[in-house]
């Protein structure tokens, strides 16, 4: 009954996180894992384990792209991780090298978590965050690497908020974070 309540009060409240999608495998440049509804905020949690990580997007109009990747923080040494966006002939045509740029604690009041923030590809704001940008309809890819292509990451891909249209949606996004990334995480990296 406990967990019904906590549902329907997050589910009533105005929120402002990422659907998560927890990746369990390797998505490699030949096996991408697709990523549908690029303007719809989503965290994608996954880990290296010795080859880059890719997600592809295809559109065929023209969409708001926003991508950005942080690392747990476990202890005050962080992992860095970087970002590139490529077009559908390889070439990079954005890149946020996290080997160059100043990762800092933050906060995630919805996992309750502590992470470290990484680069981010968007319009800056001078703000917290940056925020998304027109891109071309086309099909990209988004690499998560760094030098040894090990450890844990959360990428975000999107802006727009959308938690589903109806109960069940809503249940079915929010579900995870409320019985698996919030308390599950701070015991244990997804």
């Amino acid at each position: 009954m406990k967990i019904i309540f906590f549902l329907l009060l997050f589910l009533t409240l105005e929120v402002f996180a990422h659907q998560p999608k927890l990746i369990k495998n390797s998505p490699s440049q030949d096996n991408p894992h697709v990523v549908v509804n690029p303007e719809i905020s989503k965290a994608y949690y996954g880990k290296l384990t010795g080859d880059s990580h890719f997600y592809k997007i295809e559109s065929k109009k023209d969409f708001l792209f926003y991508t950005s990747i942080l690392s747990p923080k476990i202890n005050e040494n962080f992992k860095w991780l970087s970002i590139d966006v490529l077009d559908e002939n390889d070439n990079i045509i954005y890149k946020a090298d996290g080997s160059n740029f100043e990762w800092e604690p933050w906060y995630e009041p919805y996992a309750r978590d502590w992470y470290w923030k990484g680069p981010e590809i968007g319009t800056d704001t001078n703000k917290e965050f940056k925020t998304s940008f027109l891109m071309n309809a086309g099909t990209y890819f988004i690499k998560v690497f760094n030098q040894d292509n090990q450890g844990y990451y959360s990428l975000a891909v999107g802006e727009a908020e959308f938690f589903g249209s109806n109960l069940w949606e809503q249940t079915l996004t929010w579900a995870p974070i409320i019985l698996y990334i919030g308390p599950y995480m701070d015991i244990f990296h997804w």
